[in-house]
């Protein structure tokens, strides 16, 4: 009778993991809401939106986008349950805290020089002198804190109106270039009159998706198949195309 009852409870303890078990769905969006986070940038954020929907339709839940201010804001929402998964540059995903899935589009970071400056290419940039201005703690501000070696730094934050705020940096004299995503950059060059973009692009900066840490490898895969459907099938391309972006291109792996 006691190895009768211990069956029996073993077959109910099984009955109760098997029912209790979550899909990949539920696991990604629980409660069938899909919460994104990303960055009020528009490369990043206005690109992230409809991607954002098409992950939801794909899961059949809704979304909620969670849009942060700046790259600081973002980093600080890491581990405190404010997003399901979120959309933004690879390099700002702490590994700690988070799995970056798949790499959705690529941004290329451009300088656009002052009216009267000329830089025939790159590496004439990071000469004594030279006053780069950047949006403080953005990639595109990494990238230069690592690599510039004599040129200065004059950083700003990262606002609503940042187009105007970079053009004045520039109009002033206060900076005789700016570093920035491809999308601020082209932007300024077009608003302000003598502006001109330095030929190439002193870095690429990867946009992915992210889980956060301890989602099983079935949510992944899942994420990762829906995240490839929506390249292949064009929607990334038509978020790109919508916000009329230079510089930014699907990416290929």
């Amino acid at each position: 009778m006691k190895q009768i009852l211990l069956s029996i409870a073993l077959l109910v303890g099984l009955s109760g993991l098997a029912f209790g078990q979550t899909t990949p769905a539920s696991e990604i969006a629980p409660g069938g809401k899909l919460r994104v986070g990303t960055i009020a940038i528009t490369v990043i954020g206005g690109v992230a939106e409809p991607v954002a929907r098409f992950i939801g339709q794909k899961l059949g839940a809704a979304v909620e986008l969670v849009m942060y201010p700046n790259p600081e804001a973002y980093l600080q929402s890491f581990g405190k349950g404010e997003w399901d998964i979120v959309i933004a540059a690879r390099v700002l995903v702490p590994a700690d805290k988070a799995d970056s899935i798949a790499d959705l589009w690529v941004i290329s970071l451009v300088y656009v020089a002052a009216p009267g400056k000329e830089f025939p290419d790159i590496a004439s940039v990071d000469k004594a002198g030279v006053r780069i201005g950047v949006i403080r703690g953005v990639p595109s501000d990494r990238v230069l804190t690592r690599e510039i070696k004599t040129a200065e730094i004059v950083r700003i934050p990262l606002s609503p109106t940042i187009d105007a705020d970079a053009a004045d940096l520039l109009r002033s004299h206060k900076a005789d270039v700016f570093g920035a995503d491809s999308g601020v950059g082209y932007t300024v060059a077009e608003v302000l009159p003598g502006a001109t973009i330095v030929p190439g692009a002193f870095a690429m900066v990867r946009v992915a998706a992210a889980l956060p840490k301890g989602r099983s490898a079935a949510a992944q895969a899942a994420l990762a198949t829906i995240l490839d459907e929506a390249k292949q099938s064009g929607v990334v391309q038509k978020a790109i195309d919508a916000k009329a972006l230079k510089g930014v291109n699907v990416a290929t792996k």
